[in-house]
């Protein structure tokens, strides 16, 4: 259950940043309540699944659910520069997660 905990902690916390996008470029105030309540699951969601998932890599898995899905909605979404490159550095963000979980440090 605490790796549900976690992976629901990463996309509270791209509901977050959505509302930061929001209200920064367009003054939304949709955007601080999405600020509000992203940020506030999300924490709450990553104390829970610390429970027994150790610190780095319940941070490294929470920070790279994050970025990977930011990224990818500022492309689909807010038409965010799309480039191979980028692309290639986000999968090595997933494949340093998948690292992490493969050395067996939780």
């Amino acid at each position: 259950m605490d790796w549900v905990y976690l992976i629901a902690a990463g996309c509270c916390e791209v509901v977050g940043v959505t509302g930061f996008n929001q209200y920064a470029n367009h003054r939304r105030r949709r955007g601080v309540l999405l600020v509000a309540l992203g940020f506030s699951a999300s924490l709450s969601l990553l104390y829970l699944a610390m429970d027994t998932i150790s610190l780095g890599i319940a941070y490294a898995v929470f920070s790279g659910i994050g970025t990977v899905v930011s990224a990818i909605i500022g492309v689909l979404f807010w038409r965010e520069h799309f480039s191979f490159r980028r692309m290639a550095c986000i999968g090595l963000i997933v494949l340093s997660i998948v690292g992490l979980n493969l050395t067996g440090g939780h």
